[in-house]
């Protein structure tokens, strides 16, 4: 009867043993869960607005339309390669026009 005993007691001891980790195992993916759901959501889909807008932007420009800017139809096209001919930079044209500099380099390398 004795090495029953003893075997109830191992038995549970493992028991113990496996619900500490289990605990252990289970805190550590609730504190990496945790990170996961405090990102910024907002400022990732403001991101993801902003980056949308700038790829309409770029595929109207791939095609030669104008795009409008303050409810005038301006050709940024022109007006890039104007700019550019005049000696400003890529940077400093994108910053006068409110383009981003991809875009400017996009138009002085379809010109």
């Amino acid at each position: 009867m004795r090495g029953f005993e003893d075997f109830i007691t191992l038995f549970l001891i493992l028991l113990i043993a496996i619900d500490i980790l289990m605990i252990i195992l289970f805190g550590s993916l609730y504190i990496k869960f945790k990170k996961i759901i405090e990102l910024p959501w907002e400022e990732i889909k403001d991101s993801v607005s902003k980056a949308e807008e700038l790829v309409k932007r770029l595929e109207l420009l791939e095609k030669g339309k104008s795009v409008a800017t303050s409810g005038k139809e301006i050709n940024l096209k022109q007006e890039v390669k104007e700019l550019y001919n005049r000696g400003l930079k890529p940077s400093q044209i994108a910053k006068r026009l409110g383009l981003s500099e991809a875009e400017v380099e996009l138009i002085l390398k379809k010109r």
